[in-house]
C-alpha cells in the first residue's frame, strides 16, 4: 500500500479589482478632482495635477502630429524632469508604448536600445538626444520647446489606454549580448500601482525620484504616488544625501533605496536620520540583510520597513514584506514575503513540480503582476503558462530565484539558479557581460564576481591570449575595463580587472572564482 502527500498549491495574493483601467485614467481623475495639488516638485518648478494634465494633452498632440499613435513606441531620454514626467504620460495618453533611455549609459549602449525598440518618434526636455540611431530619420521632440496653449486651454483629450494595451518597455541586461525588453501591460502596472499604494499607505506626500528612469526602483517611485494624487519630488543626483533626506513636514509617504544605497549613507559622516524625512522606508533590488537592518534600527525611528522582490519581468515588484525595526527576524536574509494583488507564486523543482514548505524551489510566478513578454522574442523559456504548474492557462514567470516557502507562507530568498547577479539592485545578465570582454581583442576567458561594500561593485578576471605580467598586465586590464566602459552602463563596467594566467577550476569542472581570486593574492604576496 503506497501513500502520497498532498503538496500545497501557490501562495496566492489577495483578489482586488482595479481602481481604473490604467494609470493615466487615475492621473486625469485627480486632475479633474484635485487640480491645484502638487503632482511633480522639480527644483523650484511646482506643476499641480491640472498643468500636468494639459502638458499631458499638449505633447500628445504633438506626437500624434509626428505620426505616433496605438501601439507605437517612442523612445523618451528619462532624464528626472517634470517634463519627461509630462512626456512618459503623454505617450501612454496617446495609447502608445513609453521606452525610457537612461542619459547616462554610454552611446553605443542607447544606440542598441534604440535599435531595439524600433521607435515611430524619439523625445527630449531640452537636453536634445544625440544618440537617434544611424540611418534612420525620425521626428525629435523636444517638450521644453512646445508652449502651453492661451488661457489655460488644452488640446481635445482622446481615446485613452485599456487595461490589455502595452504601457511601456524597459530594457535590461540579456544573455546574447544585447539588451532585450520588458513589455509591461497597463493592467500589470494599476495592478502593481494599487497593491503597492496599498502597503505605503496614503499618509504623508509622495516619495522622490533619485534613480534611472529604466531601472525598476525609479518605477516605483514615479508610478505609486501619481496614482495616488501625491507628489513626485525630482532629485538630480542617486547620492544626493542632502537632497534625499531633508526634513521634510509632512513626511514623504515613502522612500525606496536598495540596500546597498543604504550602507553607502550609513558609513557617512552623519547618516541620515530616515525618520525625519520619510514615513515608510522600502528596500528593494538586492536580498536584504537582517544585519543592516540591525545598524540602521537606532536612526529609523516610527519608520516603516518594507522588503520589495521582483524581476522586471514581474511589473516592477510582486512581493513583499511588511516589518518594523523592532520584529524578530530568525532568517538569512529578510523575508521577500507575500505575492501581490492577483497573483500566485509557486515554488518548484526543475521539472516544474511544487515543492514541499521548508524546501528550496524555483520561484513562478503567474497572474497580474507577469508581463507580456519581451519585444520581438514571441517565445522565451522564462515565460512559461501556468497550467505547466498545475493551475488554469495564463502567462507565469520563471523568475530564476530559489526560495523557501516558510511555515508562515511567507517565501524566502536563497539566491539565483542561474547566470545572474545583482549589482546595486541593478541586474547583471553574465552572459552580456562575458559577450563584451570576450569581444576585446587578446582576452580568452574572463569570470565575475560581486565585491561588497557601501557600493556593490563588479570585478572581473581576465585570461589574456598571451602572458602577461607586471605593467603590462595592469594596461591590458585598464584597456579592457575602458572598452567596457564604452559600450555598457557604468553599473555593469568592473571596478576591477584582474589579469590572471588561468581561471582556478573546482572539481566539478566549473570555475571557482574564490580561488582564481585566492590564487591571485598569493602570487602577489
Amino acid at each position: 500500500m503506497t501513500s502520497s502527500v498532498q503538496l500545497p498549491g501557490p501562495v496566492r495574493g489577495e483578489e482586488h479589482a482595479a481602481a481604473a483601467e490604467t494609470v493615466i485614467h487615475l492621473v486625469r481623475e485627480h486632475a479633474r478632482l484635485r487640480p491645484d495639488a502638487v503632482a511633480v516638485e522639480s527644483g523650484e518648478t511646482l506643476l499641480t495635477y491640472a498643468a500636468l494634465w494639459r502638458r499631458v494633452l499638449v505633447i500628445a498632440a504633438a506626437l500624434d502630429e509626428a505620426g505616433a499613435g496605438p501601439g507605437d513606441r517612442v523612445v523618451v531620454r528619462a532624464d528626472r524632469s517634470a517634463g519627461v514626467v509630462a512626456a512618459a504620460l503623454a505617450v501612454m495618453a496617446l495609447r502608445a508604448v513609453y521606452v525610457p533611455v537612461d542619459p547616462a549609459h554610454p552611446v553605443e549602449r542607447t544606440a542598441a536600445v534604440v535599435s531595439g525598440a524600433d521607435p515611430v518618434a524619439v523625445v527630449h526636455d531640452g537636453t536634445g538626444f544625440p544618440e537617434a540611431p544611424a540611418g534612420r530619420v525620425l521626428p525629435v521632440l523636444d517638450v521644453a520647446a512646445l508652449p502651453d496653449p492661451p488661457g489655460g486651454t488644452a488640446p481635445p483629450e482622446r481615446e485613452l489606454p485599456r487595461a490589455g494595451d502595452a504601457a511601456y518597455v524597459v530594457f535590461t541586461s540579456g544573455s546574447t549580448g544585447k539588451p532585450k525588453g520588458v513589455v509591461v501591460e497597463h493592467g500589470s502596472l494599476v495592478n502593481y500601482v494599487g497593491w503597492c499604494g496599498s502597503l505605503v499607505g496614503r499618509s504623508g506626500d509622495g516619495s522622490p525620484l533619485f534613480a534611472s528612469l529604466g531601472f525598476d526602483l525609479a518605477m516605483t517611485s514615479l508610478w505609486v504616488p501619481l496614482a495616488q494624487g501625491r507628489r513626485v519630488v525630482t532629485v538630480a543626483g542617486m547620492w544626493d544625501q542632502a537632497a534625499l533626506f531633508r526634513a521634510r513636514d509632512p513626511r514623504y509617504t515613502f522612500l525606496k533605496l536598495t540596500p546597498s544605497h543604504a550602507r553607502f549613507f550609513d558609513v557617512l559622516a552623519e547618516p541620515p536620520r530616515y525618520a525625519r524625512a520619510t514615513r515608510t522606508l522600502m528596500f528593494g533590488g538586492e536580498g536584504l540583510d537582517p544585519a543592516l537592518v540591525r545598524t540602521l534600527a537606532p536612526r529609523l525611528g516610527g519608520v516603516r520597513l518594507i522588503n520589495h522582490y521582483g524581476p522586471t519581468e514581474t511589473t516592477i515588484g510582486c512581493c513583499a514584506h511588511v516589518f518594523d525595526r523592532g520584529t524578530e527576524i530568525g532568517t538569512p536574509t529578510v523575508p521577500i514575503g507575500t505575492p501581490a494583488w492577483n497573483t500566485r507564486a509557486h515554488v518548484v523543482d526543475e521539472q516544474l513540480r511544487p515543492v514541499p514548505p521548508g524546501t528550496a524551489g524555483e520561484l513562478v510566478i503567474a497572474g497580474r503582476a507577469v508581463a507580456a513578454g519581451y519585444l520581438g522574442r514571441p517565445a522565451d523559456e522564462r515565460f512559461v503558462d501556468e497550467s505547466e504548474l498545475g493551475g488554469s492557462s495564463g502567462r507565469a514567470y520563471r523568475t530564476g530565484d530559489m526560495v523557501e516557502r516558510l511555515d508562515s507562507g511567507a517565501l524566502l530568498y536563497l539566491g539565483r539558479r542561474d547566470d545572474q547577479l545583482k549589482v546595486s539592485g541593478h541586474r547583471v545578465e553574465l552572459g552580456e557581460l562575458r559577450h563584451h570582454v570576450l569581444s576585446v581583442p587578446g582576452v580568452a576567458d574572463t569570470a565575475f564576481e560581486v565585491v561588497r561594500g557601501p557600493v556593490d561593485t563588479l570585478a572581473a578576471f581576465v585570461v589574456p591570449t598571451q602572458p602577461r605580467t607586471g605593467a603590462d598586465a595592469k594596461d591590458f586590464g585598464e584597456l579592457v575595463r575602458s572598452v567596457l566602459a564604452g559600450v555598457l552602463p557604468s553599473v555593469l563596467v568592473p571596478g576591477e580587472v584582474h589579469v590572471v594566467s588561468r581561471l582556478v577550476v573546482n572539481a566539478n569542472g566549473k570555475c571557482d572564482v574564490r580561488a582564481t581570486r585566492e590564487r591571485l593574492r598569493e602570487l602577489a604576496g
